[in-house]
């Protein structure tokens, strides 16, 4: 799954063409939780929106159910996201990585998942139109984690690289869906955060710094 995710992104090589009025430095963070505002890119451009979609049908923006995560091989069906999904309502989501918690001796340990080779991580996502009362607003959806990711945790974003961006924006139902479930390349890797970013409130570069895990030194005798 994806519940939080740190999208201070810059500069976007290689994305030049869908991302050209990319925000830069605004409305960007480096602990984005559901609920909050975000950017998202679609057909028109970059979206500012809710992250956490409000499906077609909803009366109200609060809701008793959770949409921050799509899981692939139920959006067509579920309520939920079908509308969306059915609609090529589909957008961008781009990041510098996510966080992902495991247990650990007892205790949640924080980790973040970004690309090997430090560039940006691009989502994909659908969203929901503003309407009347009602925010703009999307969903990250999720698949079937693999290789070293499973040992994280059982799922992970959909994302894609640069070559498969607008495919994923302007293709058909059928030929999105098929994109999805392309094979990850091995470009992904993890390691241990602090765990200052169990609290919303906190942001900042420290955030997604790897965790100095401190050696214990074996204390010598003589005898």
């Amino acid at each position: 799954m994806c519940g939080r995710y740190a999208n201070h992104v810059g500069a976007m090589h290689g994305w030049s063409d869908i991302l050209a009025d990319w925000p830069g430095q605004q409305e960007l963070g480096f602990n984005i939780a559901p609920t909050q505002l975000a950017p998202i890119v679609t057909k028109d451009g970059v979206q500012v929106y809710q992250w956490g979609l409000l499906p077609s049908w909803v009366k109200s923006s609060k809701t008793s159910f959770s949409t921050f995560n799509a899981r692939l091989g139920t959006i067509a069906d579920k309520p939920s996201f079908s509308h969306a999904w059915h609609n090529q309502q589909r957008c961008l989501i781009p990041a510098l990585g996510y966080y992902e918690w495991r247990l650990e001796q007892g205790q949640k340990q924080a980790y973040f998942v970004c690309r090997k080779d430090g560039a940006p991580i691009v989502f994909g996502g659908l969203f929901e139109q503003p309407r009347q009362g009602i925010a703009g607003s999307f969903t990250i959806i999720t698949r079937p984690a693999e290789d070293q990711l499973a040992e994280l945790h059982h799922a992970m974003p959909l994302m894609f690289e640069e070559h498969h961006g607008e495919s994923w924006l302007n293709s058909t139902v059928q030929q999105a869906e098929t994109l999805a479930w392309y094979a990850y390349p091995d470009i992904y890797h993890y390691y241990p955060v602090s765990n200052q970013v169990n609290r919303v409130a906190n942001q900042g570069p420290q955030l997604i710094e790897p965790m100095v895990v401190p050696q214990i030194k074996q204390q010598g005798f003589d005898f």
